[in-house]
């Protein structure tokens, strides 16, 4: 029989969902960990044959150490991305369970280890929240809108893709764009929010379009900070960037790699798009440098400048090239040890 210790370290549906789940698998002996508030508590506790823990902060080491003397066989956790119950994470790892599991959301789960934590850690700086993130916190512009009827049984569909069209060109790039999308539509329903810049003669260019459904804007690199945090906290489905060569838009390029968005759609100068990817990123990397390949020949000034340049990041690259190999080297003598002992 296997026992099983549930961390409830997200919202109680997903919890609730978790724990459905775990039972319909012929898990024996569910234990749930959630937090010291008794609508919670009450909520999971209607699930049958559980037995729901409340993790009261005044309780807390003889609450660890009673989980401790029960020894689960595997603890599964929530990471999220929700920023709360920090402490009911934390407990997790002090428990010394053999398995510990982390749910993370769009059916992502994986077993804690430190090449995992890793690779975690970077994906959800990309993306800091699940898909089904919106399932159960709405976006507060969707807050005051009810949502549809639905049939019994059936959940509400959720609302369409949300898309952040991110001004890093000149307008008519940005308007070409647009009519393309108008005309091969990519999305399945989506909703248009426009990132450019405060200036009346871009401002006029956008107002009355019909895809965007609304404008916002900046002062180039004031508030860029607020900017970020709360473009981030929007979790956008997508974001629209252009790439075109223009080098007065590098500070608003390298702004929308930062935004979280799940997925990030490039327009070139010719109006072709893809996504962005390592692969695709490099291809045009590559052909920006055959293109200015192809340019007249650069003077001895410019040439040393690129050198030097070059130099000064490979520079700036060495110790984390230098750390990367020391920690393969170090997984592949652990994993020599453990293969010979």
């Amino acid at each position: 029989m296997n026992r099983v210790l549930l961390i409830g370290s997200a919202h109680p549906r997903r919890v609730r969902r978790k724990a459905e789940q775990l039972l319909a698998g012929a898990e024996a002996g569910l234990t749930i960990l959630c937090a010291a508030d008794p609508e919670i508590a009450g909520y999971l506790q209607t699930l049958p044959g559980v037995a729901v823990i409340a993790f009261d902060p005044a309780r807390r080491p003889a609450i660890l150490e009673e989980l401790r003397r029960q020894r689960f066989d595997a603890v599964h956790v929530f990471w999220s991305g929700e920023g709360r119950h920090r402490r009911l994470k934390l407990a997790a790892m002090r428990l010394g369970a053999p398995l510990i599991l982390v749910d993370a959301g769009d059916g992502c789960s994986f077993q804690i280890t430190w090449r995992a934590v890793l690779r975690f850690a970077l994906f959800r700086w990309k993306h800091p929240l699940p898909s089904d993130h919106n399932e159960y916190f709405p976006p507060p512009a969707l807050m005051d809108v009810p949502p549809p009827a639905a049939p019994a049984g059936e959940a509400v569909p959720p609302p369409g893709e949300r898309i952040l069209v991110v001004q890093s060109a000149e307008p008519p790039y940005v308007l070409r764009a647009l009519s393309h999308l108008r005309q091969n539509p990519i999305f399945a329903d989506p909703r248009y929010t426009l990132f450019c810049r405060n200036r009346p003669e871009i401002l006029r260019q956008f107002s009355g379009h019909p895809l965007l459904r609304e404008i916002r804007t900046h002062d180039e690199s004031r508030g860029s900070w607020q900017h970020l945090k709360s473009l981030r906290r929007e979790r956008f489905d997508a974001e629209i960037l252009f790439l075109t060569g223009d080098p007065s838009y590098r500070k608003i390029k390298c702004f929308a790699l930062m935004l979280g968005a799940r997925h990030t759609l490039v327009f070139n100068e010719n109006s072709d798009c893809f996504y962005l990817s390592w692969r695709s990123w490099f291809s045009l990397l590559a052909h920006r440098l055959k293109e200015r390949s192809s340019m007249p020949v650069q003077s001895h000034h410019q040439l040393q400048a690129r050198a030097a340049l070059l130099a000064a990041v490979k520079l700036l690259l060495l110790p984390f090239r230098f750390v990367w190999l020391l920690a393969v080297w170090l997984w592949l003598r652990a994993a020599a040890w453990r293969a010979s002992g």
